[in-house]
């Protein structure tokens, strides 16, 4: 992993590229850049681990291109389940965040590209500079935790 700048990442992608992902859907352009400027940009490659378990919980990111799988632990047989992939536009991160406990799982690079890393300062920033911007942000974030709990509920409907 590491930081690139946003000219960077313009440079590989047209400059509406992230207009176009879900997480940044009705986010006014001055608002979207400041997220873009303010937070940290990482090139990945698959095996890059964003977290671990039990580390703490003071950014999220989300995806620009590029994938993310979260494994959780099975201590029983000391395994790991891969749970979800996390695909371009979406988020990972923002639960355990949100919720202030530690990582309860590990997450790990599976497919190259770029990540945006959102630390807790810089959300609060968004809230503070940005209060209308900050409040859809937040409805895109709830509108994809939606989806997600919807996709569990069918796949436990569909074990029973």
């Amino acid at each position: 992993m590491k930081a690139v700048s946003l000219a960077e990442l313009e440079r590989e992608y047209p400059q509406d590229f992230c207009r176009k992902l879900s997480m940044f859907g009705a986010l006014s352009e001055e608002s979207l850049q400041f997220l873009l400027q303010q937070g940290t940009l990482l090139s990945v490659k698959p095996g890059d681990r964003l977290f671990s378990i039990d580390d703490l919980s003071d950014q999220f990111y989300i995806i620009i291109k590029g994938a993310v799988r979260f494994y959780q632990h099975r201590p029983e047989d000391d395994v790991s389940i891969p749970i979800r992939l996390y695909d371009e536009g979406e988020q990972i991160g923002f639960v355990g965040m949100i919720g202030l406990h530690t990582r309860r799982g590990d997450a790990v690079v599976e497919k190259e590209g770029y990540l945006l890393e959102i630390s807790t300062e810089l959300f609060h920033k968004l809230c503070e500079q940005y209060p209308e911007m900050f409040m859809i942000f937040l409805i895109n974030i709830t509108r994809e935790m939606s989806r997600e709990i919807s996709h569990l509920d069918q796949l436990y409907a569909d074990k029973h």
